[in-house]
């Protein structure tokens, strides 16, 4: 009999390979889902450590006492000295450099000789001038003896002319009584109408004498012109100032040929030299009202060891695009050492004394209007006007402040914070 073959032996070697598959996957996946399991519960129920309360913090700062008196503010402004007194002498004439007997930064004075073109041309131009000018004259006087001999003669061809018709009137009477031939009586007619037109020209050379010498006086005038001006070509060849001043700058030297028009020297007077600076805006009303009441204002200013005292002259007509104030002009009183134009200097300006106002140290503004008090353990900020700055005896600087919030005797804050604001918590340092 034959045997059925075995089907189930090979079923069953493949279910226990499967079986080996799937547990060799789910073995590490159940190893790793153990421990995050583990690690979540330590994680859950491990021990905390109790919180601390958060304590605000307190900033040590230091305190002066307000104190509300009478001082009188100093500005301190950086200018430029100027003057509006700056010429640049120019040559009048062609000619060349003949002598140059100073030299640039040399002081002058009025009228003292700083340069000397070459005058031979100018003395020649003078002389022809001047033989115009006697050639004009002599033709006035030549036309003022004309003048009266034509007058005399006109007397004399009046007389003429009368004798003429007399002589015409005794040949026609002749005539007419067949005395006379017709040829005297057309000669003693050709006589009366000869002298007449001499008459007439003679009369006409008296009424054009005004006319005459008006010309004349024209030219006479034109030529004493010309000749005023050859004169003051040649005084403008010595080069010289009206006023006493300092030579700022050279433009020539002897032997140089220079025309009508050319720069010279450049030099500017010692008696109008002046500090431009420029004025704050916030200073401006409190420098306005001083200028209406007292009409100046002092100020000092230190330059090589020299002590210059100015006086507050005026303010600027007009402003500027782009700044922040109004310019200020300083006369510079008295000195023996005037600077030169150009050259930087410090004021110290003293505006008028202000009332009611607090001296506090530098770092007690913030910004430029803000300062802090310290009010029950806290920062209190005040809107202040700052009005100036002031030097103690001791050499300390001071700004002062003015504003209806500050009392006498409040702690007003002079440490600068970083984070300053209304109500941070302060305490006094060293406390």
């Amino acid at each position: 009999m034959t045997q059925a073959p075995n089907t189930q032996a090979p079923e069953v070697g493949q279910q226990r390979s499967r079986s080996a598959t799937l547990l060799k996957w789910l073995l590490p996946l159940l190893f790793i889902a153990l421990a995050v399991g583990t690690f979540g519960y330590m994680r859950a129920t491990k021990p905390t450590a109790p919180s601390r309360p958060v304590q605000e913090k307190v900033w040590a700062v230091s305190l002066t006492k307000a104190t509300l008196a009478a001082h009188q503010p100093e500005l301190v402004l950086y200018g430029k000295v100027e003057t509006p007194r700056m010429s640049t002498l120019s040559a009048a004439v062609t000619a060349y450099v003949d002598q140059a007997p100073t030299d640039e930064g040399r002081a002058f004075q009025a009228d003292e000789t700083l340069l000397k073109l070459d005058d031979r041309d100018i003395r020649l131009i003078v002389a022809q001038r001047e033989a115009d000018l006697r050639n004009a004259e002599a033709q006035l006087a030549a036309e003022n003896v004309r003048h009266r001999a034509d007058l005399k003669a006109l007397k004399i061809e009046k007389n003429l002319l009368a004798l003429s018709q007399q002589n015409l009137s005794r040949i026609e009477n002749l005539s007419e009584r067949k005395l006379a031939s017709q040829d005297q009586l057309d000669t003693a007619r050709r006589s009366l109408q000869q002298q007449a037109l001499s008459l007439n020209t003679r009369q006409q050379a008296v009424n054009d004498h005004p006319n005459r010498q008006k010309q004349l006086n024209a030219n006479l005038t034109r030529a004493k012109a010309l000749h005023d001006t050859a004169l003051l070509d040649l005084e403008r060849t010595r080069i010289s100032a009206r006023f006493a001043g300092r030579i700022a700058k050279l433009h020539v030297a002897p032997g140089d040929r220079v025309r009508s028009g050319d720069p010279l020297l450049t030099v500017y007077g010692l008696d109008r030299l002046e500090v431009r600076a420029q004025v704050p805006s916030r200073i401006l009303p409190l420098i306005r009202s001083a200028l209406e009441d007292r009409g100046s204002i002092s100020a000092d200013s230190q330059l090589d060891d020299q002590t210059l005292t100015l006086q507050l002259d005026r303010l600027a007509g007009e402003v500027n695009g782009g700044r922040a104030g109004v310019d200020a002009f300083f006369r510079i009183e008295g000195s023996d050492q005037l600077p030169e134009p150009g050259r930087s200097v410090a004021i110290d300006l003293k505006l008028p004394v202000q009332h009611n106002v607090v001296a506090l140290p530098p770092q007690a503004l913030y910004g430029t209007d803000r300062i802090y008090r310290m009010v029950d353990g806290r920062l209190d900020a005040i809107s202040v006007e700052r009005v100036g700055d002031i030097t103690t005896a001791e050499g300390k600087t001071r700004i002062l402040v003015r504003s209806d919030a500050i009392n006498a005797g409040d702690a007003i804050v002079t440490t600068q914070l970083p984070n300053a604001i209304s109500g941070l918590k302060v305490r006094e340092a060293g406390q």
